[in-house]
């Protein structure tokens, strides 16, 4: 069989995709989007299962699959099983795994991804020791676990129909995926209350099943119809928000940027760069050389910021704010071109809100007109979980990328879209305080929850926050994808993408890649995503859009108060037709965007 494909018996269809079962749905409707196992070692970092044979067969008017494999990294001597059966009324899939040694994990076991536009549906959940909650999937992203010691839960699906999801073999709970823009509910084991890590051991074999059954209601609904094949539709809703301000990254370690790629990057005219700074430990040894070498650092960072006509936004990362003083006496112009200055803790995730008055005291008062922004240089659960005063400064911050949990591309086609409901639910901790999304990448760009982190190597040949596709259309249609999402919510005030050169940027160096192997671009190269900054360049506004097919084509749709422009993306390997409201229908290649301009309409 091929490693992804889609059966279907009765009203029940299902992908299977390697080991996993995907887009499960019951009458044309995605009742489940995953169902899969997982290894988390001791940093809570995923590694991938080694897949060996694959076997489907029909039997009983029913279909089975078995799958064998191992673990790798830490979980290379586990040795697993997958046997999953899909009837006419449910699915089940049972993992059995052992270990020829010991080895630690922080989770192993299975893992259940319930839809995101599952949220709102009414359940029933039955716990381990037997009672029953009756509830809502959260509507509002949950801060913490929305439902806990769970034995099953059945959730209501369009048109009256249920799935009852049952688990067996250890203790589930759920959280709510979409603190870190994954499009889900995950519900998994073993709890996070347990302590962890934990050792796996030659004898303690692992052994959970998870079925689903589901049932039609008192009024089945009619299957959804397919999608043709011909035309996707992409229709504007009438609504237009403001585009976030875009900018770019540009780190201590970026490599040079050239006259060439100035004059280049200023053609995107981009609001700012981010620049992140190093704030010496005054009672350090090194403390003059390091503040020499920050200071240094800015100054050309606002002189790039200059030639390429953007501000600077800077990010800090101290102990204490009265350390910011090491920077009072920056030149005048390097201080004037600076917009924002970003003030993160060091040890805590969230910036504290007597930071704020502290942190303008230490920079003094030649930083009055320079805005002071807080909150998170981590992901936008930290702001959920510990919601700061949105008073105490002028910007509150989160940062964000599509892999936190997983790296296929479907997940990052799928996790753009959740972008829109994260957007809304910033602004609803933010009330009236402007919003930035800050640094995006494709990669995480490090693991803040690394206990032991000289032992989490990457997964792939690449550095762990290098993404091989990067120089190719994933990242530039996931970024067109990004941008349209964060701005329908209308409450995304700046967003910094990427960083402006190198293998984590728009543009290869001048020198060319650092692993032409594993990363084989051209110097001065420039990746399909640097054709998204361009083709956004001069434009303010953004009309929220829906495809027919968002998964297949999707479009973000800008103007400029005078000229509007499409930028079609094609995730699909095939060409596909797409119509954007009533005008002509336009074919885009396999794997293309394509920049159209269309009538403007007001």
């Amino acid at each position: 069989m091929t490693p992804t494909q889609t059966v279907r018996v009765g009203d029940v269809t299902v992908t299977i995709d390697g080991a996993d079962l995907r887009d499960i749905r019951w009458h044309g409707h995605e009742a489940i989007r995953r169902i899969y196992p997982v290894f988390q070692d001791r940093n809570w970092t995923n590694r991938l299962f080694t897949i060996g044979d694959i076997e489907l067969t029909e039997i009983d008017g029913a279909i089975e699959f078995t799958a064998h494999g191992t673990g790798s990294f830490d979980a290379e001597p586990l040795e697993w099983t997958v046997v999953a059966r899909i009837a006419d009324r449910a699915v089940s899939y049972r993992f059995h795994a052992h270990t020829r040694a010991p080895f630690w994990r922080n989770r192993l076991g299975m893992c259940v991804l319930h839809p995101m536009l599952a949220a709102g549906s009414a359940v029933v959940v039955e716990h381990t020791d037997g009672t029953t909650t009756k509830a809502h999937l959260p509507t509002e992203i949950s801060a913490h676990q929305p439902f806990v010691d769970m034995r099953s839960i059945t959730h209501e699906l369009p048109g009256g129909g249920h799935a009852r999801v049952r688990f067996d073999g250890e203790v589930f709970e759920m959280e709510d995926h979409r603190n870190w823009t994954d499009a889900s509910f995950k519900t998994y084991c073993t709890p996070i209350s347990l302590p962890f890590p934990v050792e796996v051991v030659p004898g303690h074999d692992i052994d959970q099943e998870i079925v689903v059954d589901f049932d039609a209601g008192p009024q089945p609904s009619a299957p959804v119809t397919p999608i043709a094949d011909d035309v996707i539709e992409i229709r504007r809703t009438g609504e237009v928000t403001d585009l976030p301000r875009l900018g770019l990254s540009w780190a201590p370690d970026s490599p040079p940027i050239t006259d060439a790629d100035i004059a280049a990057l200023a053609s995107l005219r981009l609001d700012h760069l981010r620049v992140a700074v190093s704030v010496p430990d005054s009672t350090g040894p090194d403390s003059a050389g390091l503040e020499s070498a920050g200071t240094a650092h800015l100054v050309e960072a606002a002189s790039i910021a200059d030639r390429i006509g953007a501000r600077l936004r800077i990010a800090s990362v101290s102990r204490a704010p009265e350390e910011l003083a090491a920077f009072a006496e920056l030149p005048v112009d390097v201080i004037g071109a600076i917009d924002c200055w970003y003030v993160f803790s060091e040890q805590d995730k969230v910036t504290p809100d007597d930071w704020a008055p502290r942190a303008r005291q230490a920079l003094g008062e030649r930083y009055s007109d320079v805005a002071l922004g807080g909150g998170t240089d981590l992901y936008f659960t930290e702001l959920n979980r510990e919601p700061p005063d949105p008073s105490m400064v002028s910007v509150l911050n989160f940062s964000m990328n599509p892999q936190v949990h997983a790296f296929d591309t479907r997940t990052l086609i799928q996790n753009a879209m959740t972008q829109s409901v994260v957007a809304a639910n910033a602004h609803r901790l933010t009330r009236a305080t402007p919003v930035s999304v800050s640094p995006i990448s494709l990669r995480p760009r490090f693991n803040p929850n690394a206990t032991e982190p000289a032992l989490d190597v990457s997964n792939t040949p690449l550095p762990s926050n290098v993404d091989a596709r990067q120089m190719t259309y994933v990242a530039a249609h996931w970024t067109a994808m990004s941008i349209k999402y964060l701005a329908q919510a209308g409450s995304i005030n700046h967003a910094t993408y990427f960083e402006a050169v190198g293998w984590k940027g728009i543009i290869e160096s001048a020198a060319g890649s650092s692993d032409p192997v594993n990363f084989p671009s051209t110097p001065g190269q420039r990746f399909p995503v640097w054709d998204v900054f361009a083709g956004l360049a001069g434009m303010t506004r953004a009309h929220t859009a829906q495809s027919s097919a968002p998964e297949e084509a999707d479009a973000l749709i800008v103007d400029d108060g005078a000229n509007e422009r499409a930028l079609v993306v094609n995730w699909s390997e095939e060409p596909r037709v797409v119509r954007i409201d009533d005008n002509p229908p336009t074919t885009i290649p396999p794997t293309a965007m394509v920049i159209l301009d269309l009538p403007h309409t007001n």
